[in-house]
């Protein structure tokens, strides 16, 4: 929807409201707090990691969890974090790049178990990360930037603009950002790290208090990205680059628009380990890859409300793999954002 420029005092603190983007946190808390799938917990919820209780407290960090919402499929308890982001006026379009060689998205999980002490046995919480069998038309990326996008119609303008000398060339027409996506997905992965922490505390204290029976799901953090950006992804053949000028022919580009697509951040090592965990204990080339990687699934807004019921039938397989149903097929796809 576009609207008339602000033409007094009001409207103008209304479109910066808008740039801000708290209309937008409103209506994904509508709509999160609309869907019958899911229960609404908290909004503007404050978070800390590392916790400030710790030895690393110089290093903590405070924050807000913009929306937290649960719902519970069988054998499931799932905690949905959303970050919302309103895009950067200036960037319109969040353009991801598929992972090479893929592995499927990871969540951190808890998972509830029976440990052995003497005269019988007790419940504990356990962390573990789950690997998500997801339908093979969701992409995951690793890497993204932020373009400006109409790129076409810009130049032209430009082109017109410079030829009846009424301006020089825009030297920050070819300029891109990842601010937004590094920003969003540093919240919401320390908002999950918190939040994963605070629970298993939680369960802690009611397992050594005794009395309580084992929580009978497996208890799933699944950080989201909601976003009025649109989502491209875009791919093309690593050996068709150049190798002396660095760049790829345009004939040799494909992009794809995405409603939500999965981006593995790679997660600084501050946020990478919590309460009790020791850092120099040996670890394989395999569990250090496990504790840098993020996934965080990334959803363009007009995806979101249909989104929340695909999200609530999550399950989980005879192999211990969390399963997404099939989603509905990519927006659009074409050679050029």
């Amino acid at each position: 929807m576009l609207q008339q420029p602000p033409t007094n005092e009001e409207e103008w603190m209304t479109h910066v409201l808008n740039i801000h983007g708290t209309p937008f946190e409103h209506l994904c808390q509508y709509h999160l707090r609309q869907s019958p799938d899911w229960t609404f917990k908290s909004s503007r919820y404050p978070v800390e990691f590392p916790p400030s209780y710790t030895p690393q407290v110089s290093l903590t960090q405070n924050s807000e969890l913009d929306l937290w919402g649960t719902c519970n499929p069988p054998d499931l308890k799932i905690e949905l974090l959303v970050e919302c982001k309103k895009n950067n006026p200036d960037y319109t379009d969040w353009i991801f790049f598929p992972t090479q060689y893929p592995t499927p998205p990871s969540l951190r999980t808890l998972e509830y178990i029976h440990l052995p002490r003497t005269g019988g046995s007790y419940w504990a919480p356990n962390r573990k990360t789950l690997y998500l069998v997801t339908p093979p038309n969701i992409a995951i990326t690793d890497d993204g930037r932020e373009t400006k996008g109409k790129y076409q119609p810009r130049w032209q303008e430009s082109k017109n603009e410079k030829k009846n000398g009424k301006m020089k060339a825009d030297p920050n027409f070819t300029r891109t950002s990842n601010t937004a996506i590094t920003d969003a997905a540093n919240q919401i992965a320390r908002a999950t790290q918190a939040l994963l922490n605070q629970e298993r505390r939680n369960q802690q204290v009611l397992a050594l208090g005794g009395g309580q029976p084992i929580p009978t799901w497996h208890h799933v953090f699944l950080p989201l990205v909601v976003t009025t950006a649109n989502l491209w992804t875009c791919q093309f053949p690593a050996e068709k680059v150049d190798m002396v000028t660095g760049e790829i022919p345009f004939s040799e580009v494909q992009y794809q628009q995405h409603p939500y697509l999965f981006f593995t951040y790679a997660l600084p090592p501050i946020l990478q380990f919590h309460t009790g965990d020791d850092r120099s204990e040996y670890r394989t080339d395999g569990e250090w890859e496990q504790l840098a990687r993020f996934s965080i699934l990334v959803v363009q807004s007009a995806a979101f409300p249909g989104l929340l019921t695909h999200l609530s039938k999550m399950t989980k397989d005879d192999e211990g793999r969390l399963v997404l149903p099939t989603l509905s097929s990519p927006a659009n796809s074409g050679r050029v954002p």
